[in-house]
């Protein structure tokens, strides 16, 4: 005794392209543009003079060639390269300062 072919319920189709639990892939652009945020904010904090560029660089990157908006990178950027670059300025004139205020106290100044 043969059976025939069951034929599939109407109306009902397996999904071609669905994965459950994974992403659909991101723009690059987005990514860049995201990564441009999160170092511009830690530049405010730690290392501006360091990171407050890479953020700018990251942020043109995203705009130029994904044609993404990372005007947040750019602006935290810049401000933690400022911050960055005043702090810099504050620690060399600290020790300048401490270079000449330490001989003078101790040798005291003969002006």
């Amino acid at each position: 005794m043969s059976q025939a072919p069951r034929e599939s319920q109407p109306g009902f189709q397996e999904p071609a392209s669905v994965q459950y639990g994974c992403y659909p892939p991101q723009n690059p652009g987005i990514a860049l543009s995201q990564t441009s945020m999160i170092l511009g904010i830690l530049s405010l904090f730690v290392v501006g003079v360091i990171l407050g560029p890479i953020a700018i660089l990251k942020a043109n990157e995203a705009e130029r060639n994904f044609g993404v908006q990372a005007t947040v990178g750019k602006v935290t950027g810049l401000i933690g390269l400022i911050f960055g670059a005043l702090q810099v300025l504050a620690i060399i004139g600290y020790f300048l300062l401490m270079l000449f205020l330490i001989p003078a106290s101790i040798y005291g100044s003969n002006l």
